[in-house]
């Protein structure tokens, strides 16, 4: 389910920098990994990031946002919203593999249990989390994995006891196949960390410098969330064509298979852990969100329609801090790049009337 919630997440950050939502390199990054599936995240967009065959101002009346004021309170950063974030980041450096396992240590597992050189029900398992020494499993199981290394497959020999709640193993001498996938280990935050982990992917240097600017990406976030709902609540629209908002639950749904196929998964696999009914209910699940990204886009579209905005590649150079879009380009599209760099740049415009109080 971990697994799952993870590469659910990479979709929803990979339409977040559609919306103009959140950090567009932390979204990119979170699906340049796809690589065998090839999703369409420019369906339904011209190449300058415009709704394709589409007049913004045939379905929507921009609201007034001359003098839009922003309550402080909407917002306003906690230390544990910067914490979260930093979490977030560590928890993908957390697969320590070159020590030895120790008591106390969490490690992540795959074992196959035999019992009398068959296989049994249960006695399976991929990327399983186990601490040493929790006796979570069968005594004398966890021992066993002390002093080994990660990537090192051990013969694991248990004996279950006689009232085990499996009746057909009960009493009876086992074998695990058990190998140790890594040690599960949260890195300590420090300054030497964040320069030779961090620098390059991120632009840190330093913890301070990390935190604030967490801090203000997360402001910039909040305060691009506050502006997009109150521009849909305020605006006025007319019925949106089913077609516009399908583009975008295709894109979810074609980038889910893709995140799922490169983890070796399926969307049957997905859909039974959520319980889900079948790709249908997914794609309804999806749609109210969808509708909003619809709604952002007219509204987006209008406006820069009306204030003669259009995206150049030194506003794309720009929105990616310098660095080389090309490979962005290349997985998601020259008009999804373009759709999140308009979004950007009528937010700007938008922002030139907005206060916070």
């Amino acid at each position: 389910m971990k697994k799952f919630a993870t590469i659910a997440l990479a979709v929803v950050l990979s339409m977040g920098i559609l919306t103009g939502c959140g950090s567009s390199k932390k979204a990119a990054e979170a699906t340049t990994e796809v690589k065998e599936e090839t999703v369409d995240y420019g369906q339904g967009l011209n190449e300058d990031g415009t709704l394709e065959g589409v007049k913004a101002t045939d379905y929507v009346t921009v609201c007034d946002y001359s003098a839009l004021k922003i309550p402080k309170k909407e917002v306003k950063i906690s230390d544990s919203d910067v914490q979260t974030e930093i979490d977030t980041i560590l928890s993908s450096y957390n697969q320590v593999t070159d020590r030895k396992v120790k008591k106390g240590d969490t490690v992540n597992i795959d074992y196959k249990g035999m019992v009398d050189g068959k296989e049994f029900d249960g006695g399976t398992a991929s990327g399983a989390s186990l601490k040493i020494g929790s006796g979570t499993f069968i005594d004398g199981f966890e021992d066993q994995l002390i002093g080994k290394m990660p990537g090192e497959t051990v013969q694991v020999k248990v004996t279950f006891p006689k009232d085990y709640q499996g009746k057909e193993v009960a009493g009876k001498d086992a074998v695990f196949e058990t190998t140790i996938n890594y040690i599960d280990e949260t890195p300590k935050l420090t300054d030497k960390f964040v320069k030779e982990k961090l620098s390059d992917r991120y632009g840190y240097t330093t913890v301070k410098e990390m935190k604030k600017t967490i801090r203000d990406e997360i402001f910039k976030t909040n305060k691009t969330d506050y502006i997009w709902n109150h521009m849909i609540e305020k605006s006025k629209f007319k019925e949106i064509p089913d077609e516009l908002i399908n583009d975008r639950v295709d894109v979810l749904v074609n980038g889910l298979k893709a995140q799922l196929k490169a983890s070796n998964y399926t969307l049957k696999d997905y859909l039974s852990a959520y319980g889900i009914e079948d790709e249908t209910t997914l794609r309804d699940q999806y749609k109210s969100s969808c509708e909003s990204t619809v709604k952002v886009f007219l509204i987006a579209d209008a406006i820069a329609a009306d204030k003669k905005i259009s995206v150049t590649d030194e506003d794309v150079k720009a929105y990616f801090n310098g660095e080389d879009t090309a490979q962005y380009e290349k997985q998601y599209s020259k008009a999804y790049i373009n759709r999140i760099v308009l979004n950007n740049l009528v937010i700007q415009e938008i922002e030139k009337n907005v206060t916070v109080k």
